[in-house]
Parts: C-alpha cells; sequence; structure tokens
C-alpha cells in the first residue's frame, strides 16, 4: 500500500519521502502468494467486496504502467484456478455450500465445474468424491517482482527512502508536520500511514487507539510437480500457486501472533494437509517464510483521513487482500489528499467509524 500510494503521488509531480522502521520489502506483502481472484463476481453484497473486485480488474493497466515507470515487467499470470472440495469431509461440504451460494447470489458465469479431479493431479491426489470448479480467467502476480518494480518505479521518479523511525512524535504546526530523524527532519503538507500490521504503533504516539491484529501467515515453496501455471485450492483452505518452476503452498491463519519466523506449527499445517491431499508428493521445502497480515476488528480496512485539518490520512488494514486492492487503493488515496473526489466511495472504510480507531487521548 505504501508503495503503490507512494507512486501515485510520484507520478502527480508530488515530492515524496518513504520512512519504513525496516525494508520495505518485508512482511505480509513480502510473504503474500499474489493471488488475484475475483470468481468473475458481478453483484456484490458489499462495498468491500466491490472495491476488491473493482481493484483486480484494474491490474492489467496498473501493471501496464508499472511496466513502463520501472523499466521492468511484473507479469500477470492468468493460469486459472482450481477450487477443490472434498465430499467426504463435512466441513468441506459447508463451504461448498457456500460457495455455491455466493457464485448465485454474485452472478458469476465464468466457470465449470465438475466431479473429477483436473488431469494433472489425478496421479497425485487420493480424493475420490470431490466438487471442482474451474475459473479458467484467475490471476496471480509473483508479489516479490512486483515489489521489486513499485520500489524501482519509486525511485525512478524521485521517492525518497529512508530506514528508520522518527526520534519522536509527529509535530504540527501552520499546515506542516514535522518527522524528525536522527540525521535530519522532513516536513510535508500530508502524511500518509500505511504500516501494516505496525500502523498502531504510529498511532498510539498520535494518541490514538488502534483495534489492529496481526494474523501471522506461514507458508513453504516446494518443487512444482505438475508442471502447469494453474493455481489450486483444495478445501479454500490449503493453495498452490505457482513461482517458476516451484509452488508456493500455504497458509496458517494465527491471530494475536507477533512471531516472525517459520515454526512448528507452519511445518505442522502444510504437513498434514499436503499428506491429506497430495500424500504422493515431495513436501521437502525450498523455502520457508511467514508474514504478519493486518487485520481490524470488523475486518474492514482503514481508508481515510486521520486528522483532516492537519493533512494526517491512513490506509492500511487490509488483512489479506493488500495486493489486490493497492491499485484502486492508491488511486482513492492521492485523490483524497488533494482534495479531489475518490473513484469509489471511502466512507464504509472511514478509520473513525463505529468499530474502527478510538478518541484522542487527552
Amino acid at each position: 500500500m505504501g508503495l503503490a500510494c507512494a507512486l501515485e503521488e510520484a507520478r502527480r509531480g508530488a515530492r515524496v519521502g518513504v520512512f519504513d522502521p525496516a525494508a520495505t520489502q518485508a512482511q505480509a506483502s513480502h510473504a503474500a502468494a499474489g493471488i488475484l481472484v475475483t470468481r468473475d463476481a458481478h453483484v456484490f453484497s458489499s462495498p468491500f467486496r466491490e472495491f476488491y473486485v473493482r481493484s483486480i480488474r484494474q491490474y492489467p493497466e496498473w501493471l501496464a504502467a508499472l511496466t513502463a515507470s520501472a523499466g521492468r515487467e511484473v507479469p500477470l499470470h492468468k493460469g486459472g484456478d482450481y477450487l477443490i472440495f472434498d465430499l467426504d469431509d463435512p466441513a468441506a461440504r459447508d463451504r461448498l455450500e457456500a460457495k455455491s451460494r455466493q457464485l448465485d447470489r454474485e452472478r458469476s458465469l465464468a466457470f465449470t465445474v465438475t466431479d473429477t479431479l483436473p488431469k494433472h493431479l489425478q496421479a497425485h491426489s487420493p480424493l475420490a468424491k470431490v466438487r471442482v470448479f474451474h475459473f479458467p480467467e484467475e490471476a496471480y502476480v509473483q508479489n516479490r517482482e512486483l515489489l521489486a518494480a513499485l520500489r524501482l518505479a519509486c525511485e525512478k521518479a524521485g521517492v525518497v527512502f529512508r530506514i528508520g523511525n522518527p526520534a519522536r512524535a509527529w509535530e504540527y504546526a501552520e499546515g506542516t508536520t514535522r518527522l524528525t530523524f536522527s540525521e535530519d527532519r522532513w516536513e510535508a503538507r500530508r502524511v500518509l500511514l500505511a504500516a501494516g500490521a505496525w500502523s498502531f504503533q504510529a498511532l498510539e504516539h498520535l494518541g490514538i487507539t488502534a483495534p489492529m491484529v496481526p494474523v501471522k501467515g506461514q507458508m513453504i515453496r516446494i518443487r512444482n510437480f505438475h508442471g502447469l501455471e494453474s493455481m489450486i485450492h483444495f478445501n479454500d483452505n490449503l493453495y498452490l500457486v505457482p513461482r517458476g518452476d516451484s509452488l508456493v503452498v500455504g497458509a496458517t491463519t494465527e491471530p494475536g501472533n507477533w512471531s516472525e519466523g517459520f515454526d512448528g506449527v507452519g511445518e505442522a499445517y502444510v504437513e498434514t494437509h499436503l499428506r491429506r491431499f497430495l500424500p504422493e508428493v515431495s513436501r521437502e521445502p525450498l523455502e520457508t517464510w511467514s508474514g504478519l497480515r493486518p487485520r481490524t476488528r470488523d475486518r474492514l480496512p482503514w481508508m481515510g483521513w486521520l486528522d483532516q485539518e492537519r493533512g494526517w490520512a491512513i490506509c492500511t488494514g487490509h488483512y489479506k487482500c493488500g495486493i489486490s486492492m493497492a491499485p484502486l487503493a492508491a488511486q482513492c488515496l492521492s485523490k483524497l489528499l488533494h482534495g479531489e473526489k475518490a473513484p469509489f466511495d471511502l466512507s464504509p472504510f472511514n478509520p473513525w467509524r463505529k468499530q474502527g480507531l478510538g478518541k484522542v487521548r487527552v
């Protein structure tokens, strides 16, 4: 979110600085699988769902512009997605029914349904009774390539980067916010907070309470045993996403866990699910890692003004959808910062809504 918003601002001619206590390739966005699935939705039951789908549909144009800015291509992989439900599992049957209702409600059309495993899985999975949804238009990006291209495009546009936090709380006077670092001081007319799960720390320094929960996700990378570019979801709780000649496999959902790194919980999760669905596939990890997703109390992001008079805004709390929602979020926040009408009504994501941020402490 921070990089996407920074690039949008730099393209408008603004002087932009980005500061982060660690490298900008860290944590949730770096750990993600880059999944971009809309399930061909045409009717939306919530503003969040509509925002999410509209943002993903901007990806071809957004990536083309990013490639031109960075001089580095980020492919959009349209390998499709197989969503497989094990009919011998009662919980999976419940999820199947919920998914079928969603597809009907959203008037989805671009998919097929079969009762047999796809050919590239038949020799690898013991599942006998299945319901398989195939969405041929679904896509994904290599998220680390995306982050690298965003960083490069920002640098070429003149964005200044700094690793570290201000030495003290933000200072505001006469229309300017001062951020004091150990080396120097930055002055800004507008400040955007997009620090993911760590946003609450900056907000606390501003006297704002923030009900943010970190949700740890652990995953591994294994050899691509089927050689195709298709994504695979088993029972809607285990995914395999191609990354070159390997597959990203994950992911755990661990609310309230601030620990970093891959551990026994992640190992057990991946081992259990792969043994169940793909017992003959090698589970030897080529890489292991984790990330912390930012989840708000009501699971809606915070996008809007923290303090309009001071020019402080926020864009965070997108949970598992940050990469998906980045194109539209960057456009909306840039419009907001410049006092223009956003291309999407952000009022449902007002950070000061009933279940959002707390009042400033005196």
